[in-house]
């Protein structure tokens, strides 16, 4: 209990639940005198982020913008001084251990992802590089430079091992192989870049991409764009329909599909706004928003199916119950379905259907 700080840093940049109902938080300092984090575990999520009502913490030697969980005790830190780091929650989840770190990166890391097994992770940072780890001997053993732009966020598949996505601020989103010697793939992005890979698709995402996540349980994944646009699509070429939702105003931070029930993705956003959409086969309804955060909602993690925790840096917690939400109308977002069919070896677009959608159902605006 004696290296938990004194005081809970000001902006919350990272939530995730844990299977026994704990919640992880991570703080960043980053308007103070020092560029200070810490990490914070509650058992009852109630209590968060009260200093007094915390059941461990640990001040780190600098902010960070994403942490995740390696199992039910370890932690995967990447950090703003361009390393990552592995903490251990012992002693009854009382007391942070610090297991162990590396710094390769030349600038900040702005995403960490485990690959599935939990002995590998993905990262990438400010310096435009994707890194994979092996966490076991905590060196990378591949770093990539396919991105010309900061890499915003990177996905590691729920169940391959060899893939991952990644987003960058050049527009792109690429779909990695490692089991290949030519390991990325251009899945599409905004505007179109000029990269040496073979390019599958064009995304309908209409501007920059600041995160990107896969869907359990398919081949589909989500990307959020810096206007607030989530676009859902397949990693298969012109297979099923492509969602393109513009439920926020500002750049989305945050994306999460729920693991209970795939269908439902929580977004968050710049503009202090958590939002549920349900995903179908081919169509999309958002289900429950919350405005009630006062700055930017930064983290987003499910427990359950039904609840839905987010932070941000007005520096609350909020817990979310998304079964029974109703909607208004001025909480509808716009939906639009694209879908592909293919015929001769060439894809055509029979179909581009513009959907406003809210938590009673959707209607067809035009076609």
């Amino acid at each position: 209990m004696d290296q938990i700080p004194a005081a809970m840093d000001r902006h919350l940049d990272v939530i995730q639940c844990r299977k026994d109902g704990g919640i992880l938080l991570g703080a960043s300092g980053l308007t103070g005198r020092y560029w200070y984090g810490s990490l914070w575990y509650y058992s009852n999520p109630d209590g968060a982020p009260d200093v007094e009502k915390c059941t461990a913490g640990v001040q780190l030697e600098a902010g960070f913008k994403e942490a995740v969980w390696l199992d039910d005790t370890k932690v995967l830190v990447g950090l703003d001084t361009g390393g990552i780091a592995v903490w251990e929650l012992v002693d009854n989840l009382h007391t942070f251990v610090h297991l162990s770190g590396a710094v390769e990166h030349d600038d900040l890391v702005t995403s960490v992802a485990v690959v599935s097994g939990g002995k590998k992770a993905v990262s990438c940072g400010a310096d435009r590089c994707v890194k994979v780890w092996d966490l076991e001997n905590m060196h990378s053993t591949n770093t990539y430079r396919a991105h010309p732009d900061v890499v915003e966020c990177v996905s590691c598949h729920p169940t391959e091992p060899a893939l991952f996505l990644s987003c960058s601020a050049d527009g792109s989103v690429f779909l990695w192989d490692t089991r290949k010697s030519r390991p990325v793939t251009d899945i599409g992005g905004f505007p179109p870049f000029v990269v040496p890979v073979a390019r599958v698709d064009t995304s309908p995402l209409q501007h920059s991409p600041k995160q990107v996540v896969w869907q359990p349980e398919s081949h589909n994944f989500a990307v959020g764009g810096e206007c607030g646009q989530v676009v859902v699509k397949d990693t298969r070429k012109a297979v099923g329909a492509t969602l393109s939702f513009s439920c926020h105003s500002r750049a989305v931070t945050k994306l999460s599909f729920c693991k209970e029930n795939p269908s439902l993705l929580a977004s968050a956003s710049e503009d202090c706004t958590a939002v549920v959409m349900s995903i179908d086969k081919e169509t999309g309804r958002q289900i429950f928003r919350d405005t009630t955060h006062t700055d930017f909602v930064t983290g987003l993690s499910w427990q359950g199916s039904e609840k839905l925790y987010s932070c941000g840096w007005d520096s609350k917690v909020k817990k979310h119950c998304v079964s029974n939400c109703e909607q208004t109308s001025e909480d509808c977002v716009v939906v639009k379905m694209e879908t592909d069919s293919i015929a001769n070896d060439s894809v055509k677009k029979i179909a581009n259907i513009s959907l406003v959608c809210n938590g009673n159902g959707a209607e067809v605006e035009s076609t």
